[in-house]
């Protein structure tokens, strides 16, 4: 059986050097992007390319360059009921540079993946500590679900 679970993508996971490299110096990290993985295998997140988004999970993953933590399965429904209503939402490009930049809330309306994550986890009830979305980065995130749960390696 599968487990709900949220992946980090570290910045060397494929070949887009500049951009990787771009996205790990603003955002002081190694980590550049998260994504809710759920049990059935979609995946909820927010890219550049789509906005927000429920799709099926990229099967040619590299576990080398992804850290996976598992949630508790009982924030799941509450979770995707979440990421579901904002399909369709922008990216946030104002919350990248929030996050990268200053620690100020920039967009209302979109979300980029780490405030999304955290966002609807922290709907779900996932106890993580109280910020402004908009200034949580993916190594932020994933360093407050270390905190909770552990790594797990699929």
């Amino acid at each position: 059986m599968r487990k709900f679970m949220i992946a980090f993508k570290h910045y060397q996971h494929d070949g887009k050097d500049f951009y990787n490299q771009l996205m790990r110096t603003f955002l002081r990290s190694e980590f550049i992007h998260c994504e809710l993985i759920f049990s059935d295998g979609k995946v909820g997140s927010s890219n550049e390319f789509t906005g927000v988004n429920i799709f099926a999970e990229d099967q040619n993953r590299n576990p080398f360059y992804w850290e996976f933590y598992e949630i508790p399965w009982y924030y799941e429904v509450e979770t995707r009921k979440y990421v579901a209503r904002k399909v369709g939402k922008p990216y946030n490009w104002g919350g990248v540079l929030g996050s990268m930049l200053y620690p100020i809330g920039l967009s209302q309306d979109g979300f980029c993946c780490a405030d999304l994550c955290y966002v609807a986890l922290c709907k779900s009830g996932v106890p993580l500590p109280n910020h402004d979305p908009e200034s949580v980065s993916p190594n932020d995130l994933r360093l407050m679900i270390q905190k909770l749960y552990p790594r797990i390696y699929p």
